[in-house]
């Protein structure tokens, strides 16, 4: 039982997400925490299908910003600004929490006061959901450029572990891990179902044009460096697009968040990157490392999505090198 009961505001950003957002939110109103002490705000940029009204529908408090359609930073900004709670809670229209108590035993963590902040360890995973989202969820990550340099979000599912950089402490229910305040030692935490003090952040250096990476580098930098992350309770990431549309948004969203767009202090590549990368592209272009990883992982955990890692590393690096090529020569 917790100690206290904390207050909850759940923070997304919504745009025509009729199809998806209704899955989202009835998974946050399963959840076996006290709904007394949950509310949803909810930044929208227009929608003119069912978004509002799936949104009423379950209670969200709506913030109409149609003029920021194309600044998702911004409306995730106002989002955290305009809500008031001991816990703020990202998410996204995609992210449904897969079990009922897994709200629960994120905010249990926070008992421990070196706490900051909160994930969970892996993505859920489920044999029904669309291949691609059981393959990120395999491999722990949306970006298997991210994935292969150490800098996944999540941990994959054939290895029982810590998966990343930092100071590791086993707490039973979930690691603690303190990172330093070292850029390129920050793994791409901070969405998709990311728990954090409300008090913490005002200690931040961006109160809106914010990508959740930066916010978290910017904590550890100011010493709040140690986060949680919960072991056997899972945030499903919930795809349902073919490989080379999720691709194109994943470039859309490099150009939004772009520090050519908005103040960045994060990027998942550094210049101390540069031997490793070099490597991981040539091992991507010829395919046999990434062949080599999804069979390692088919054996493990048997699923044939494990086999799209080659063709995704590929892609992604054909996709990234076009876009760096085409900004380079752009500036």
């Amino acid at each position: 039982m917790l100690k206290q009961n904390y207050s909850i505001a759940v923070t997304m950003i919504s745009y025509n997400d009729g199809k998806i957002l209704e899955d989202c939110l009835s998974s946050i109103r399963s959840q076996d925490y006290d709904q007394n002490l949950i509310a949803i705000f909810l930044a929208d940029g227009g929608s003119s299908d069912q978004t509002l009204e799936i949104a009423q529908k379950y209670g969200a408090t709506v913030i109409s910003r149609p003029d920021l359609k194309d600044q998702p930073n911004i409306r995730g900004g106002i989002a955290f600004q305009t809500a008031q709670a001991d816990l703020f809670f990202f998410s996204s229209a995609d992210n449904r929490l897969q079990e009922s108590d897994a709200l629960s035993a994120m905010v249990r963590v926070f008992e421990d006061r070196e706490v900051a902040a909160c994930e969970t360890l892996r993505y859920g995973y489920r044999k029904t959901d669309p291949i691609l989202s059981r393959y990120f969820a395999l491999i722990g990550g949306c970006d298997p450029i991210a994935v292969g340099l150490g800098k996944a979000d999540r941990g994959p599912h054939d290895k029982n572990n810590w998966h990343s950089f930092g100071a590791v402490q086993d707490c039973g229910e979930y690691y603690k891990v303190k990172f330093e305040p070292d850029i390129a030692k920050i793994p791409t935490i901070g969405a998709n179902g990311f728990l954090i003090r409300r008090k913490l952040m005002d200690k931040m250096d961006y109160k809106e044009n914010v990508a959740h990476t930066d916010m978290c580098a910017s904590l550890v930098r100011k010493g709040y460096d140690t986060f949680a992350f919960v072991k056997d309770k899972h945030i499903i990431h919930y795809i349902n697009i073919k490989p080379f549309a999720f691709l194109k948004r994943r470039l859309l969203w490099a150009q939004v968040y772009s520090a050519d767009k908005i103040k960045r202090e994060y990027g998942v590549f550094q210049k101390r990157d540069t031997i490793r990368l070099a490597l991981m592209i040539l091992a991507n272009l010829t395919l046999i490392i990434p062949l080599l990883r999804a069979l390692k992982g088919y054996i493990k955990v048997p699923d044939r999505a494990w086999f799209l890692h080659p063709l995704m590393c590929f892609v992604f690096t054909l996709g990234y090198g076009w876009f760096y090529t085409k900004k380079y020569f752009s500036n």
